[in-house]
């Protein structure tokens, strides 16, 4: 064979080889993806979750495994918060072995760790396709929204009374009256991955334009957490625009934003104190919240987070390391969680903010590290938002949508979905610097603990 065939035939080699690497990792990234929403996706539940929740395990396991090679390459690159993140969770498993121990099955931290650790390296694995995971939310996004749209044009509006209505079929009251949040998760999640899959002005102000349509939609079905955590979501990326532009200019706003959030807040608790008249069955997330504000039902949310904060201020001695472990519902009376494949009564009590559960369960030696962990990404994206691509920018703010819903209705315990964010947001900063690393002439030691790390 002559040399120029010779050149050719391995030109046309690596073609293929690099074509299939890239469809390989596509195939994860989407099966990593649909795991992660395998359990929270309504139409799953219809036809076995747990079934394609245990599949889409296995083969994103099978997947990411093959690929090791690489995710060990991009794991060099961000030790600094693979440090921190197991800091954390040796505080966690001492934490539950000196406190927990005697109260809470063993499961429950075993399932933390085993799923916790699953969907760190699942979204870590997927930030060399970011564009198909957008794709899926995208795709989940779309199938909730035909769903709706033929409800309405067959029965009408989707609330009756108070409560949503069952537009999934699934038969049990129980269980579709509270869907109200698991739409908004979704819709909100399709809208925020729809930016990341523009390609100019016109599409961006498209989905810009069906930003005020959701809301008013969240609205409409009481999805108040959504629709707070896609405002705080949106709002992050407004201020990342800003502050690559001007640091003053950004944080002016930002704080202008805080306080007439802080006046309307206590404006509008003053009205719903006094409101006597609410309408007792209208839908709406105002309504509901006045009708909460008169309530006081142990297990609203106000109630839960004045209750947890009582504990923590007049309980100082142990603020240093907590509770222990999945102690929260035992403390309250409702016995211990377990893990998610197993139900147990406890497990669904929690004080539906993370940052709260945390410091109640765990201290302050828990609280340090996982703040760490938790607000490191949020730095890096400030630092570096004008080299991210659009995909890149979406998954930031995902992230802090998912951040903002974690101080709403948030379980440490199944914060699985978060987890999977979390890894793909970390993902993408171990391919930012693996790039830095690659132009420039500074040793990567230069990048240790510094988010923003730049040539």
């Amino acid at each position: 064979m002559e040399p120029a065939s010779w050149f050719s035939a391995g030109c046309h080699r690596d073609m293929r080889v690099s074509h299939d690497t890239r469809t390989l990792t596509g195939l994860m990234a989407a099966v990593v993806t649909v795991t992660a929403f395998a359990k929270t996706f309504i139409p799953f539940y219809l036809i076995g979750s747990t079934t394609i929740f245990a599949l889409a395990s296995a083969l994103g396991i099978t997947l990411v495994a093959a690929n090791w090679r690489q995710l060990r390459n991009d794991a060099i690159q961000v030790t600094d918060l693979l440090v921190a993140l197991a800091l954390f969770y040796g505080v966690v498993i001492v934490n539950f072995l000196t406190h927990s121990l005697a109260a809470v099955p063993i499961t429950h931290l075993a399932g933390i760790l085993i799923f916790h650790g699953m969907f760190l390296i699942f979204g870590f694995a997927a930030a060399r396709a970011l564009r198909t995971v957008m794709l899926v939310l995208v795709v989940a996004a779309a199938i909730y929204a035909f769903i709706i749209v033929q409800h309405s044009v067959r029965f009408g509006d989707v609330m009756r009374g108070n409560h949503i209505n069952d537009i999934f079929g699934v038969g049990v009251p129980i269980i579709f009256n509270t869907f109200h949040q698991n739409i908004g998760l979704i819709l909100a999640l399709g809208m925020l991955a729809a930016l990341g899959l523009v390609s100019n002005r016109f599409q961006l102000a498209v989905v810009y334009g069906a930003l005020p349509i959701l809301l008013l939609f969240l609205f409409h079905i009481a999805a108040r957490g959504a629709m707070v955590a896609l405002v705080g979501g949106v709002l992050f990326r407004v201020f990342s625009a800003c502050w690559v532009r001007s640091k003053k200019t950004a944080t002016l706003a930002l704080t202008a934003v805080i306080l007439a959030a802080t006046i309307a807040s206590g404006i509008f608790y003053r009205y719903g104190i006094q409101d006597r008249d609410v309408d007792p069955v209208a839908p709406d997330a105002i309504s509901r919240t006045i009708r909460e504000l008169h309530d006081s039902d142990p297990e609203f949310r106000l109630q839960i987070w004045s209750r947890t904060l009582h504990h923590i201020v007049s309980e100082p001695t142990l603020l240093p390391f907590g509770r222990g472990l999945g102690m929260f519902p035992v403390n309250e009376g409702f016995g211990p969680p377990d893990w998610p494949l197993r139900s147990a009564e406890g497990s669904k009590y929690y004080p539906h903010n993370i940052f709260l559960e945390i410091i109640y369960e765990m201290g302050i030696a828990g609280l340090i590290p996982f703040a760490f962990v938790t607000f490191f990404p949020v730095v890096a994206a400030l630092r570096r938002w004008q080299l991210f691509s659009a995909a890149e920018k979406s998954v930031f703010t995902i992230y802090v949508y998912d951040l903002v819903s974690l101080q709403l209705s948030g379980a440490f315990g199944r914060s699985n979905m978060e987890q999977f964010f979390l890894g793909l947001a970390i993902g993408i900063i171990a391919l930012k610097r693996a790039g830095e690393t690659a132009t420039s002439p500074l040793p990567v030691a230069k990048s240790s603990l510094d988010p923003g790390y730049s040539a």
